[in-house]
């Protein structure tokens, strides 16, 4: 009988291990001005005021500390703010810039409130950076900074469901003449003569083998993928941006749920500090660190992978489809083998990642 092996990945899917992670392109028509190393925080110089001058610049600074969108004085530096680091916020106030409905890009599968979802608290979590201010996402600074340029995203099912996020979350602000949306076929080509899994061929004497430890494939694809950057893109006309792995909540015992069917009927974040599952791999985080510090092109890495961690309610989880169809009522009452707890709905946690890449942009 042949074992299983763990922590091993055949080398005929490195390339779909890639897919896990996922990159940005931003493409320029003029000399790209890469990120400033200015502080996030910056108290902008002023003349003397008489004291009464000064008290009432007092009290709109304390508004404004209370407001940071408000207050100029607050800029994301992203050489100064880790991310990584902070907690998200229930924000009943809060409103999604979109709805599944509302929104013609959603595709069905991330669409859960359509697909019958009643909670909606998942909807109202802000992730609040511990050192910083991340500032809200405005779709007309988006617009504007991407003015004159192309935006292309790059990736899996994932990186498709924060393509629709980003693209719901600034159609709206654009007048209906002046937009359209055009679907072409969806193309899927698989070609296979022989399928030889965990075997390996000896040319010469060089071993060619069909398993690796995950990190090491991975690390192979990541570096076919840096080299090609390098060897194509042109810094001064194109930024690159690279996402990293998007969190997997396959196993609730991971936050203390012993009873629990994977991410199914969760309705709160993971409140503990550096939680971490066993959906995501640390090794491979470290690999694209090890990568990306060594290439020629300049990256900016937008490290979504711990904020996301936290987000087991925020799935698809029983409410989106397959094979093309939603789930019946029997595929739902079954959620340890038909919950989705790899994809996000929308609007949802990808709408973060979009935050986080405009304020990087």
């Amino acid at each position: 009988m042949m074992k299983g092996y763990r922590g091993k990945l055949p080398l005929s899917i490195i390339t779909v291990t890639l897919c896990g992670f996922a990159f940005l392109a931003l493409l320029y028509t003029e000399r790209l001005s890469f990120l400033s190393s200015s502080s996030f925080l910056k108290s902008k110089s002023c003349a003397r005021r008489t004291s009464a001058v000064v008290k009432a610049k007092d009290e709109t600074a304390e508004k404004n500390l209370e407001n940071p969108e408000l207050d100029d004085r607050f800029e994301f530096d992203p050489e100064e703010c880790d991310i990584t680091r902070g907690k998200w916020v229930f924000n009943r106030s809060i409103k999604p810039l979109y709805t599944d409905r509302s929104c013609p890009y959603v595709d069905r599968q991330f669409s859960c409130v359509k697909n019958g979802r009643l909670d909606l608290d998942y909807r109202h979590w802000e992730w609040q950076p511990d050192d910083c201010y991340l500032p809200k996402f405005d779709p007309e600074v988006a617009l504007e900074k991407l003015r004159g340029k192309r935006l292309v995203f790059a990736g899996d099912s994932l990186q498709r469901s924060q393509w629709e996020s980003f693209v719901c979350m600034i159609e709206w602000t654009i007048p209906p003449q002046k937009k359209s949306m055009k679907r072409g076929k969806i193309r899927n080509v698989f070609k296979a003569k022989v399928l030889t899994p965990l075997t390996f061929e000896i040319f010469g004497q060089i071993p060619l083998f069909a398993q690796l430890d995950t990190p090491v494939a991975y690390k192979i694809g990541l570096k076919t993928w840096a080299n090609w950057i390098d060897s194509t893109i042109n810094p001064n006309k194109t930024r690159v941006f690279f996402t990293t792995m998007s969190s997997i909540h396959s196993k609730s015992k991971d936050w203390g749920r012993e009873d629990g069917l994977k991410c199914f009927n969760e309705t709160k974040p993971v409140m503990k500090k550096k939680f971490w599952g066993s959906g995501s791999n640390k090794d491979m985080m470290s690999v694209v660190a090890g990568v990306i510090n060594k290439m020629k092109v300049p990256v900016s890495v937008l490290n979504i992978t711990q904020l996301s961690e936290y987000r087991i309610d925020a799935h698809s989880s029983i409410y989106t489809e397959t094979g093309g169809r939603l789930l019946n009522d029997e595929e739902k009452a079954d959620p340890g083998r038909h919950a989705d707890c790899i994809h996000w709905c929308l609007p949802g946690v990808p709408d973060t990642w979009n935050q986080i890449f405009l304020a990087h942009l």
